[in-house]
């Protein structure tokens, strides 16, 4: 009969190591699953799940994104933006063109949120935002908004859209944070 035993590894293929400023060190590994049988121990990656380990205590938890991340993704990452923000990039200058050219000065630190309207994936609202190019020449940012019905029924129309002028220091900055 095969023991099941969950552990993790003396030397993990994916294990990531930080130093934090005060010199503690923190690592994050994939939790393994070992199984023995005919006094043979076979470990395997538990799917979504990770040991952290900070001062000697491992603690383990379920994240599976930070799982896959640790797995494969940080392999892909390249240098400059990443797909999310080239995708976000991409989707605002389409819906950006169909407002018009009087905004097409409207261009930094773009943001696109999209729904689905009544959990229909072939029909969005889309809400985007982004700031003045203009106002990067010195003086101040104006900030547009907008939303669009994007739907396979009517099409792509324009629901809302809003300059406010003369934004603060601290909205500009909060437009061109990045977020998850």
């Amino acid at each position: 009969m095969a023991e099941k035993i969950e552990v993790s590894l003396d030397n993990p293929s994916n294990k990531l190591t930080i130093k934090m400023a005060n010199n503690e060190v923190i690592t994050i590994e994939p939790a393994y699953t070992c199984v023995v049988h005919n006094k043979r121990e076979i470990c395997t990656t538990t799917e979504g799940e990770l040991i952290v380990t900070e001062n000697k205590q491992k603690v383990r938890l379920k994240s599976q994104s930070l799982y896959d991340w640790l797995i494969v993704g940080w392999r892909k990452e390249v240098d400059g933006l990443t797909k999310e923000k080239l995708l976000e990039e991409a989707l605002f200058t389409r819906y950006l063109y169909h407002l018009g050219p009087s905004y097409s000065d409207f261009f930094m630190c773009p943001k696109i949120k999209i729904e689905p309207i009544n959990g229909d994936p072939r029909r969005h609202l889309i809400f985007g935002s982004a700031l003045n190019y203009s106002g990067h020449h010195g003086g101040d940012y104006d900030k547009l908004t907008f939303s669009i019905s994007d739907s396979n029924l009517t099409g792509l129309k324009v629901t809302n859209v809003k300059i406010e002028k003369h934004i603060s220091q601290e909205e500009s900055e909060d437009q061109c944070k990045t977020f998850d």
